[in-house]
């Protein structure tokens, strides 16, 4: 089973110590001293992202990234964000205060709790005209955010941005478990004549296979962050070479990128 081609015209990337892409193709292999780092945002005006969560900083953050490198029209783009847990600090701050007896609840927490929080601040920032999106799949997040994607470009509906954010999770969901925080986007449009050929598209399905591993793995601090499928995808696409990438790298078989040539 195979979905509409599409063209990559520009990416975005954000994480502790590495603040874009370019810093990201040159990372060394050990864990970033400072992790408690946040991105500038600065699509955001400042009033608007004082009252932001990391999540949402990181998603206006390779928005604006992707956007521009792409070229654009910040008022004309569909954005599609996906995330396992959105904006979960911010949900588990309220249910935190229901349990104190007369604690009012915080309404700009409120509207800060929901998946789709980085969508409406994103599109008040850019005065957006078109569409948004948020979804959550599980470590299938970046597989269905990119088939989103890719029917809303074959269905004509000009240019898309897909980002990809998780931060840590709190304790107790955390359960032990530790991953760092990163974002990505990826700006979508139909393919053109004049496209290089490894930034046209296509997403099958097929087994997950040894070829299929990426070239570089993942840092081990980012390995466990369930969207860590979009680094790889990050990877391949930056090095501009022919590849296929395991969008759902967790199961025996499912989605793939094609990356050029045989896309």
């Amino acid at each position: 089973m195979s979905a509409p081609g599409f063209s990559v015209r520009g990416l975005g990337f954000w994480a502790p110590g590495y603040p874009d892409l370019a810093a990201w193709q040159a990372r060394p292999d050990a864990c970033p001293e400072d992790q408690s780092a946040t991105p500038k945002a600065e699509l955001l005006p400042p009033m608007m992202r004082r009252r932001t969560s990391l999540l949402t900083r990181m998603a206006a953050e390779v928005a604006a990234q992707a956007l521009r490198a792409g070229g654009l029209d910040p008022t004309g783009a569909t954005l599609v964000y996906g995330s396992v847990y959105g904006e979960i600090r911010t949900t588990l701050d309220l249910l935190a205060a229901l349990l104190v007896a007369g604690e009012p609840l915080s309404p700009t927490k409120f509207h800060n709790s929901v998946h789709n929080t980085a969508a409406g601040y994103v599109s008040i920032a850019t005065g957006s005209r078109a569409g948004n999106a948020a979804l959550s799949a599980g470590r299938s997040t970046l597989a269905m955010g990119l088939l989103e994607c890719a029917a809303l470009v074959a269905a004509g509906e000009g240019d898309v941005v897909l980002v990809i954010a998780e931060e840590p999770l709190p304790e107790p969901l955390a359960a032990g478990r530790r991953w760092g925080p990163f974002a990505a986007a990826f700006a979508l449009a139909a393919p053109a004549s004049s496209d290089m050929p490894a930034t046209t598209c296509r997403l099958e399905q097929g087994p997950n296979d040894k070829s299929l591993a990426p070239a570089r793995p993942a840092p081990a601090w980012l390995a466990d962050n369930p969207c860590a499928a979009a680094l790889a995808l990050v990877d391949a696409l930056a090095a501009g070479a022919p590849a296929r990438v395991a969008l759902e790298p967790h199961l025996a078989a499912g989605w793939h990128c094609g990356l050029g040539a045989g896309a």
